[in-house]
């Protein structure tokens, strides 16, 4: 059959799709460099090839990682994942499982049953992009309508995966459903996990370890946010906890304590706090005490006496009786020893 150059590959196509065998494999071999043929070849003739032949091209469409791009809509891709042969999904699951097929490929392998999504979940935690490990997190563990149900034990080894990785974000994910399903995944070693450099795996083992015994974690949240020597999020960590899991008055004295504090992160998120959660005279006048200008900057909101708030020791014209005028004391200690930077 001769080719006319004035035709696009897809009409001639048409025309080798009624070709023999070898012909026409070697006719789809030669279109492939061409987008707009490998996006037909995915849409219009991959459901009409016979099992062997479609899993062969499916195989050779998947060379061209462009077409798969997470950020690039095509719902032609879709045909690729289901048209491959499960080895061959498997192995590809790293990839796929970041791209714009990633739906397909765990619809694909829930069709196959649990052990074909394991091997795959694996597969993507040992090789995986950033984005599919990420995505696998997200699509099998924390979607309320995941493709498939996983099992405890199944859901435990995947959680297990997702804690082991390298990336915060991915690891935040796995210790945020461990928290709430498999707190035993993360009690074990909380001094660890409440040190974690991402928040939200820090966050999550505290809701584990208050959920688990509210006094113990009150104490170890307590040493930590005091130890000068750990890391400043984790010490962050502790007294935000602290602050959500604890009434004002349970925390008011580590509140006025930490709005002090040399650290200017500490002293601010305490200030935080007392901004958000717990407002009190005591702590609001600790912090116009403090040597970071953010933390008395707060105080002074909070203690002005038509802007403030009653609560923390604000008080509005005409109410003098409310008691004792803290934000003239306040005025009068700047004045009178002028708080210094650090």
């Amino acid at each position: 059959m001769g080719a006319d150059p004035d035709r696009v590959p897809i009409e001639l196509l048409r025309e080798w799709l009624a070709c023999d065998e070898p012909a026409r494999d070697a006719a789809l071999v030669a279109l492939l460099p061409d987008p707009a043929a490998r996006r037909w070849l995915r849409g219009s003739v991959l459901p009409h090839l016979p099992l062997p032949a479609a899993a062969r091209l499916a195989a050779r469409l998947l060379a061209f990682p462009g077409d798969f791009a997470a950020m690039h809509r095509d719902r032609t891709t879709p045909n690729v994942v289901a048209h491959l042969d499960l080895p061959a999904v498997v192995a590809a699951a790293p990839f796929l499982a970041g791209s714009n097929a990633a739906g397909a490929l765990w619809e694909r392998l829930a069709r196959e049953g649990t052990p074909a999504v394991v091997a795959a979940a694996r597969a993507v935690f040992a090789a995986g992009t950033l984005l599919a490990r990420r995505n696998t997190i997200a699509v099998l563990l924390v979607d309320r309508f995941p493709p498939v149900a996983l099992p405890p034990e199944a859901r435990a080894d995947l959680l297990a995966l997702g804690l082991a990785d390298p990336d915060d974000e991915t690891r935040g994910l796995a210790a945020d459903v461990a928290a709430g399903e498999a707190p035993a995944l993360l009690l074990p070693d909380r001094d660890r996990w409440v040190r974690d450099p991402a928040e939200r795996a820090r966050v999550a083992a505290w809701d584990a370890a208050f959920a688990d015994d509210t006094t113990t974690a009150t104490a170890a949240a307590t040493v930590l946010a005091r130890d000068a020597a750990a890391p400043r999020p984790a010490r962050e960590s502790a007294l935000l906890v602290l602050g959500e899991h604890l009434v004002t008055e349970e925390v008011e004295d580590l509140l006025t304590e930490f709005v002090v504090d040399p650290d200017e992160g500490v002293a601010a998120a305490a200030a935080a706090l007392l901004w958000s959660r717990h407002r009190s005279p005591v702590v609001a006048m600790a912090a116009a005490r403090s040597p970071h200008a953010s933390v008395r900057a707060i105080a002074e909101r909070l203690l002005h006496p038509t802007l403030g708030s009653p609560t923390a020791g604000g008080f509005r014209p005409g109410a003098a009786d409310q008691g004792f005028d803290l934000y003239g004391q306040f005025q009068q200690e700047m004045r009178r020893k002028p708080a210094q930077e650090p």
